[in-house]
Formats: structure tokens, sequence, C-alpha cells
């Protein structure tokens, strides 16, 4: 397993969690901060259909509001129009577990390549992660997650990428340096160069993984959190905030969540910290053509005990 550079961000970002849970958290603070207009949109996010049991994992509940360490679980999802109307479930191409510490201001952040082989629960069949959120929505997910990680994970939030452009329109566009050298989709990206991305160029940025240069599935996978940091400084910049009526209702048609909206407050005032002192860590293994004619990530063994390693520690499993 590989841990990249610690990297402090901004200090103006109040509420930030990690940076796989972005989206949705800078949407739960700044509901906080302008509730009394937001009482029609809370409920698109926040979702009473999910049942937001305790994982089977845990020996006890857990909640932001006592203070517990807590992983939670990203999806970027696909959810366009033309798979809705042919019936056909999401995919969840992006995914990444988050775990955070209140009680040592600690966090970690790691990417599932989409395309790892593992177990679907509920299911029995053995395939790429990412069909569970096809056959069964988010729980489902979130349950064949938990299982790959042999890991509690407690909470999920879904982040349509089709609606991407648009957040990153919406909110003035991004900056990003970039730590590749590669071209993508008429765009051209160089190391250590700095850029002001709008959604397009953003979208081409944090999908790149065939182009010579990108780094693969790994690089990908850097450049994804990369973005939606960006996503969160700039949505919690004063600027923003003077926008955050069309910021709000373009997150509330592509964000989805489980976390239970009572607990905002405890998120934003005690979990900070974690956020800010986040170890990016990062899953080896290798991609393979099995006997099925699919291509699978397979993770290495030492990798993946040392990652689980240090998932549990962070949240006082052992």
């Amino acid at each position: 397993m590989k841990r990249t550079e610690r990297r402090r961000m901004h200090p103006a970002l109040k509420i930030l969690l990690a940076v796989v849970l972005i989206s949705v958290l800078v949407f739960a603070g700044l509901i906080a901060y302008v509730y009394f207009q937001l009482k029609g949109t809370t409920g698109q996010v926040f979702d009473d259909d999910f049942s937001n049991a305790t994982s089977e994992l845990r020996e006890t509940d857990v909640s932001f509001r006592n203070g517990d360490p807590i992983s939670v679980v990203l999806f970027g999802t696909d959810d366009d129009q033309e798979r809705n109307e042919s019936g056909m479930g999401q995919r969840s191409d992006t995914i990444m577990v988050v775990t955070l510490n209140p009680n040592t201001d600690e966090g970690r952040i790691v990417s599932i390549p989409r395309d790892t082989r593992t177990e679907i629960a509920e299911r029995g069949t053995v395939e790429k992660i990412n069909h569970a959120y096809a056959y069964g929505g988010p729980e489902m997910a979130k349950r064949t997650v938990e299982n790959f990680l042999d890991l509690p994970i407690d909470h999920f939030v879904s982040i349509n990428m089709d609606g991407f452009t648009t957040i990153i329109d919406e909110i003035g566009g991004v900056t990003i340096t970039s730590q590749d050298t590669f071209e993508q989709s008429g765009y051209q990206f160089t190391a250590g160069e700095t850029y002001e991305m709008d959604g397009d160029m953003a979208l081409a940025f944090s999908r790149s993984r065939k182009a010579e240069g990108a780094g693969g599935d790994a690089g990908r996978q850097n450049r994804q959190q990369q973005v939606v940091q960006g996503i969160a400084q700039e949505i919690m910049s004063l600027q923003t905030l003077t926008n955050f009526n069309g910021v709000l209702n373009v997150l509330s048609d592509n964000v989805r969540t489980d976390i239970p909206f009572g607990e905002l407050n405890a998120l934003r005032s005690d979990y900070q910290e974690a956020a800010r002192n986040m170890d990016r860590l990062t899953l080896e293994g290798t991609d393979q053509r099995l006997d099925d004619g699919l291509w699978y990530f397979l993770p290495n063994d030492e990798s993946y005990n040392e990652l689980r390693r240090e998932l549990r520690e962070n949240l006082e499993l052992e």
C-alpha cells in the first residue's frame, strides 16, 4: 500500500470531512448555514427511504453526535437519462472510502478500483465491485464494499457524475495543480502547472486513465480526489456563498446520502480537524484477464492487509 503525502486544506473549509464526502458535507454545511431557506431542498438529499441501520460489523451504534470514529463510502454514479430509459441500473464508476477519527483528529481515504473482483453482497456472485450499485443501489453497494474490506461502513454518499460538470460550472470552476503530464479530450495538462478548470476541463482531467502519462487507474483516482477537494474549496469560499442558491439546487439534484440530517451540526463542529489531517492511501494490485474473458483488478495481499489495518486503526477497532 502506498501512502501519499498528507496535505493541509485551506483554513476556510469549516465543514470539510474528507475528500471522499466533500460534496455532501459541503452541502450539509451550507444547509446549516441557511437552513431557513432550504426546507424544501433537504429532503432530496437526506433520503428517508434508506434504512440507516447500524453495520453488522459494529458491536454498538455510532453517530456523529456521539463523536465516534466513523466511515463513509462515496459512490460516483453514471445516472444518465439513457440508462434510466433503458431500465439499466446505475453504475458506480468511482468508489472511495473515508474514515474519520475526531478523537485523534486524523482521517484516512482510499479509492477502490471499480474493476475490483469481489463477491457481491446478497447475490453471492463474484464480479466487478461496481456491479453492486447497478443490482441494488447504494445500500447493496455499501454492504459489498463493507464485505470486501471486512470493515464497517457507516454511511454512504452518492454523487451523480453526469451532473459533475454542472456543479463545477455553477461554482465558477476549480483551481487544481496537475501532478501528471498528459493530454485528454483536447486539453493538455503539465505536471506542476496550476489550472483554472471549468466543468468540461475538470471532467477530462479527472477521468483520464489510458492517456500516456496519466498514470492509469491510480492516477485517475488521485485526480478525482483533487477535483472533489477543489469543489469543496470553492463552495466554502465567501465568493461562492453569495451564489449558494444555485449551488444548492445543483447539489440537490445530484447528491443523495443516508447521513441523518440531525447529525449535521456535530459533523460540522467535531470532525473538521480530522478532515484537515487526511492521509490518502492507495490499494495496490494488478489488472488481469481471467477465464471469463473479463479484465479485473486483483488487490495485492500485502497492500490489502496493510490498508485494512490502517483503516481499522483509525476507527479504533484495533
